[in-house]
């Protein structure tokens, strides 16, 4: 387990890194930032590096935030969603070439499926409760709103679906609740599945 995360740790935060450096070198320091954190893929990625690290240091407690179950599960359903999305609705409108193509191919092909690896492997499951699901939510909702409010402010929007300028506020309002609706139901398949899968024995 601990040789494995790691590995996801390194890969992840190389990752960010690479993206980080081409966003500032590409389009300036300050906009590039902006651009970098407006990403919902950035933001989950992020908080993948993270899980993969925060075992690893010397001292965090079995209870430690990024160590419980319902965290780190949650961290699958946004992963294991933004890869999907990009899969089936994005990959054919972004050609990255050179060392952008490479860190795409970490980002959606690479870390997801290394995530959801050590979810299976090695994350307690018996916990699990659908009542946790709301807590899930807060995150992508939030970025539904940080969406919105820099969009409206800035007239820059990081997905089509969320492009108020093309669609119009009430489509954008129907496809938020359609893509929360997908988490809601992500998640109650990831807290079914794992409930009745063997548990990882404690190490």
């Amino acid at each position: 387990m601990h040789t494995y995360r790691t590995l996801g740790a390194a890969l992840g935060w190389f990752a960010l890194l690479t993206q980080y450096y081409l966003n500032t070198t590409q389009s300036g320091l300050l906009p590039g930032s902006v651009i970098y954190f407006s990403f919902f893929t950035l933001w989950g990625n992020i908080l993948v590096a993270v899980a993969f690290t925060v075992p690893l240091l010397p001292g965090t407690a079995p209870d430690a935030f990024f160590a419980r179950p319902g965290v780190r599960t949650a961290l699958g359903v946004y992963i294991l969603i933004i890869a999907l999305i990009f899969y089936l609705m994005l990959r054919n409108l972004y050609h990255p070439t050179g060392l952008g193509w490479w860190d795409n191919t970490f980002l959606h092909y690479i870390i997801p499926p290394l995530y959801l690896f050590d979810w299976l492997l090695f994350v307690p499951k018996c916990t699990l409760r659908f009542h946790q699901i709301p807590a899930w939510l807060i995150l992508p909702l939030t970025f539904a709103a940080y969406t919105l409010l820099h969009g409206a402010l800035s007239g820059y929007y990081p997905y089509p679906f969320l492009n108020v300028r093309t669609f119009g506020y009430p489509q954008i309002l129907l496809n938020i609740a359609g893509l929360t609706l997908l988490f809601i139901l992500t998640s109650a398949a990831f807290i079914g599945t794992g409930r009745m899968l063997p548990q990882p024995e404690k190490r």
